[in-house]
Order: C-alpha cells, then structure tokens, then sequence
C-alpha cells in the first residue's frame, strides 16, 4: 500500500473549500492541500481538484489521474487535457442565480436610468421605457442561458436562445443553431453571451452579428471574452448603433489599462465579478461527482471530447 496521496487539492491556501472537499472524499481518498508550485509526489494522484490554471502543469505529472474537478464555471486552460482516460468536469449548476441577477440587474439599470435618475437634483417627470415586451437573446441555453432566460420571462421578455444544433430548450420562444446567428441576431433589443472558449465560440458577436440587432441594443458578455471582436464592440457603440455593452470578461485579463474599452463610452467593465463562487458550491458539486465516479459511471457533466465544454 502506498503512502502517496491519491486526491490533490490545489490551492495557495487552506480555505473553507479546501477543508469540506478532503472530508468529503475521507471515506474514499487520502489526501493532501498542495500550492500550485509545490514538488509532491503525483505517482499515485487518481483525482484533482483545483481552479484551471492552477492545475495545467500538474496534470501532465499524475500519470494516473482519471478526473479533474474544476472550481471554476470555464475550463477553457485545461480542456484539451480530457480523453477517454481522464474525465474533466467544470463546476455547473451553481452560478445560474448570481448570473440572472447580474444580466436583469445591468438590464434594469441601464433602461430604467435608475443611477442617474437617484441622483438628480432637479425634477425630471418623463419616464424611461420598461424591458417589457422586449427581445432578448442568449448565445448558450445550457444551465445559466436557461436561469437567465427564466428571469428575464418574469420580466416579460420574449426570450431567444443559440445552440450548437438548434434543439429546443424550455422556457426559449424559439432557439436557433449556432450557424443561423445572423438570423437569431435580428431585431434583438437585448444580446447576452453565456458561451464558453473554444474554437467555435470564437468571435461570434461581430460587425455581423452587431448590426442586425436594434437600433439601441444592449450587448452583455458574462462568458467568455473570445466570443467578441472588441473593435467591431467599439465601433459600433461610436457610431450610435448600440447604446451600452456591459463586458464582464475579456481575452486578456486582468484588461490593460491602456486597452480601449476603459474609454469608450457606453462600456460597463466589471472585472470577471458576474458570478461568484459560494464557498459551499465546490464541496457540494464535488461530492455529487464523487458519488458517480466512485461507482464506476460516467460523469455527465464532463468535458465532451473535442467541444470544450
């Protein structure tokens, strides 16, 4: 019997997360809380748990390992790690509220002019139009496009959904594949991406993309920060055509200080903040896929073979 551990627990530090997933797997795995740059020994590793860029360069080293937990919703630095060996699961089901609430929120404040009108000193009776009645789209229906598009219906919007394949999801007015983009673009008041990186998703919200929506549009990325051409973002917010874009990730972060988007008026930058993760998220989703990949089975939210997600 040997001594290595069999779970690695990837963090710079000891946090509550940490804790709950090593008594979780007690029952199952000895293990052990390692930092990213730490020397262990990996020849026995089975199961790693960590946030994706932690874990790029420990993979390759457990020769053994057959599943990856992320602590994170986007798994886009470790995705082409997954095979038929190793099983890749992002975390899922938690971020669909905090993401809702975030999407309807920016929606609210911006079209009810909420900041500005709190702040007035004067008396200004015209009232801003209401999001009812409007369109809205989501580029991905899966758990979070579907809590987005639940919201927002209880707000009154007609709801669009993009897939890959164009199936219909509940709670969609319609759903459209990702190669009819163009089409599922047209007339939107309100586009929000939820897509996560891979070769597919890339550049997807386009000078294209851009002009088939409303005149007026509101453009919300709370996926990931390929799926925009930031100049066409840029341009069409110069020319009028959109009134605001609200950016919550980008393809290079933290965003430079000296990249555009700080200064282009009618940007909203948030700083990856959209969904943050509840401390008890990771052990729950954790012990749920603990639970199938001791039993021998599949686990279903695994990483597809070639998708990325």
């Amino acid at each position: 019997m040997t001594d290595a551990p069999k779970l690695l627990i990837v963090s710079s530090e000891p946090v509550p997360w940490t804790k709950a997933v090593a008594k979780a797997a007690s029952g199952q795995f000895q293990s052990v809380l390692v930092a990213p740059a730490d020397e262990i020994d990996s020849s026995a590793v089975e199961v790693i748990v960590g946030a994706p860029p932690d874990l790029v360069r420990i993979i390759p080293r457990c020769p053994k390992v057959r599943w990856v937990q992320s602590t994170w919703a986007g798994i886009d630095a470790i995705a082409h790690l997954a095979s038929k060996t190793l099983q890749i699961t992002p975390l899922k089901g938690v971020f669909g509220p905090a993401i809702s609430e975030y999407v309807m929120g920016w929606l609210l404040a911006i079209e009810r002019n909420v900041i500005n009108r709190a702040s007035q000193k004067y008396w200004a009776p015209s009232p801003e139009p209401r999001i009812a009645g409007k369109r809205l789209g989501i580029m991905g229906t899966g758990g979070i496009g579907r809590a987005i598009g639940l919201a927002a219906k209880n707000f009154g919007l007609e709801v669009f959904g993009l897939n890959s394949d164009g199936r219909s999801v509940k709670g969609f007015t319609a759903c459209y594949r990702s190669a009819d983009r163009l089409a599922f673009s047209e007339g939107l008041d309100y586009l929000v991406s939820v897509l996560p990186q891979t070769s597919q998703t890339d550049n997807v919200i386009d000078h294209e993309v851009l002009m088939r929506l409303s005149p007026r549009a509101i453009v919300i990325n709370v996926g990931r920060g390929n799926a925009v051409v930031e100049a066409d973002l840029i341009a069409s917010l110069n020319a009028g055509h959109l009134r605001a874009a609200v950016l919550d990730v980008f393809r290079e972060e933290p965003l430079p200080q000296d990249d555009p988007l700080w200064s282009t008026s009618g940007v909203y930058i948030t700083s990856h903040t959209a969904g943050p993760t509840p401390d008890e998220a990771i052990p729950e989703v954790f012990s749920r896929n603990l639970a199938v990949f001791v039993s021998g089975k599949p686990l279903t939210d695994a990483v597809r073979d070639g998708r990325g997600y």
